[in-house]
């Protein structure tokens, strides 16, 4: 599978700086330029909205500078890239206080620009592997790792009662209370282990370690009851019958 560009906006207030830049990285196909800005207050403004992975900012321009721009969209983003392109060494200190992944000095040559690329490209592949490396992890493992809000919450499966689509969002009720999150059931239900988790209505995935009863609810669905716990949740009528064959039952 083909790996997706690096995105890029570009914020410098020479138009022809702006513009020999940008005709060096459309040289690489792994680079996309997805927005230019001419100050800082167009470059939070376009960042905020577009997202990308990687910034090359000038530290002076008007309305506001890019150290102070870089400021405001980091605190929204950490793993944003920054590479400033300034006349001036006298900036590379606060540069690098910053986090700034690289700084090029006016005027920049292209063989400088391709060097801060390689380091793009080479902190890419180390990100990538790390990310892999605790995917392996956490699939491996007995917890249910979900993501609420701007937390990442690990959660016992062997605590989940079950877990419940409601409205937009989607709710894990566990032994030690409920979670909500905007991952679908089915996203989560990938990460369970589908000996113990069954998807037995359209809204709910359930434990079958935690099922007390189930007992008769209306013409369509039955009622599921959980060990130590109050809260209910429904099966419907032909998803029993694959219960039953999972359980290798018979069905009345």
């Amino acid at each position: 599978m083909p790996q997706k560009p690096i995105t890029v906006i570009i914020a410098e207030d020479d138009p022809h700086n702006r513009a020999f830049l940008r005709s060096i990285l459309e040289q690489h196909p792994d680079i996309e330029v997805v927005g230019e800005a001419a100050n800082g207050r167009e470059l939070v403004s376009i960042a905020k909205k577009i997202k990308p992975q990687v910034l090359f900012v000038d530290i002076e321009m008007p309305e506001m500078d890019g150290m102070t721009a870089v400021k405001k969209l980091l605190g929204k983003n950490e793993d944003l890239m920054i590479i400033f392109v300034t006349g001036h060494s006298d900036f590379a200190v606060e540069a690098f206080e910053v986090s700034s992944f690289d700084y090029i000095l006016k005027p920049f040559k292209a063989d400088r620009v391709e060097k801060a690329l390689d380091k793009i490209r080479s902190s890419m592949k180390e990100r990538e592997l790390d990310l892999q490396k605790l995917y392996t992890i956490f699939k491996a493992s007995e917890k249910l790792y979900v993501k609420c809000g701007y937390e990442l919450h690990f959660i016992e499966s062997d605590s989940v009662y079950y877990i419940e689509k409601e409205r937009k969002k989607t709710i894990i009720h566990t032994t030690k209370g409920r979670y909500e999150t905007h991952e679908t059931i089915m996203d989560l239900e990938k990460r369970l282990n589908p000996m113990d988790f069954f998807r037995s209505h359209k809204c709910y995935l359930i434990n079958l370690k935690k099922v007390e009863r189930i007992i008769p609810w209306g013409d369509n669905s039955y009622l599921v009851k959980f060990f130590n716990s109050n809260n209910d949740a429904l099966i419907s009528r032909s998803k029993v019958k694959m219960l039953y064959e999972l359980l290798e039952m018979g069905s009345e």
